[in-house]
């Protein structure tokens, strides 16, 4: 695990459509950096991360956040006017992985809730949610869940960190993380048996279920 440092507080425009990307597996070469800041003049990727934001409504990153995911990087989030997309993107192991995954499908409470797409052998799972500030602000981040963790990289920002620990666990075949996410928007029965074990889930799941919130 490697801890770069430390940011001192949480801020969203909420007058803006903002990124965040983490590439968490592979560092981008100068080439992919490239092709990243081709698609921004004022995007200035590194090797782990990069951002945009737009200010003017109807601009948007060409071709979608999607491809990014698809071939730079494996965790994003963005905000826009207080709606929040998270991103996790990880290569499937398993034909029977790729069938469990795409069973979690489900929209619910303001068609918030999970999308789940397999394209050339990777998984793009996209969260759709209305997200809690006070959980997510410098004195509320609670480092300490990700403690034992062993992840093999750790971002300065604690929501891409927070993705990338949920992002493993998924990788390793707990979807606990996406039973926390309905039990906040889901409005139907939920579609699958629920986890046994869900009330004793480790911290990372407590953490996420914690910044999850209702739009009304």
């Amino acid at each position: 695990m490697q801890i770069i440092s430390i940011r001192k507080g949480f801020t969203a425009d909420h007058s803006s459509t903002s990124y965040e990307f983490l590439a968490v597996d592979t560092p981008l070469e100068q080439e992919a950096r490239d092709a990243v800041s081709s698609l921004s003049s004022r995007a200035h990727p590194s090797r782990r991360r990069v951002d945009f934001t737009y200010n003017v409504d109807g601009y948007d990153i060409p071709g979608g956040w999607e491809p990014l995911l698809k071939d730079y990087f494996d965790v994003m989030y963005s905000e826009s006017y207080d709606w929040w997309t998270l991103g996790i993107a990880f290569d499937i192991s398993s034909k029977e992985q790729e069938e469990e995954l795409v069973e979690y499908n489900f929209r619910g409470t303001e068609d918030l809730g999970v999308d789940i797409e397999i394209e050339d052998g990777r998984a793009i799972i996209s969260i759709y949610a209305c997200l809690d500030y006070s959980y997510l602000a410098e004195p509320n981040q609670d480092w300490s869940v990700f403690g034992n963790q062993d992840l093999d990289y750790e971002s300065e920002d604690y929501l891409l960190t927070l993705l990338t620990a949920a992002r493993k666990q998924i990788m390793n075949g707990n979807y606990d993380l996406f039973y926390a996410i309905w039990k906040v928007y889901g409005i139907e029965d939920y579609p699958l048996d629920k986890p046994d074990d869900y009330d004793k889930s480790d911290f990372v799941i407590k953490a996420f279920a914690s910044i999850l919130d209702c739009p009304f």
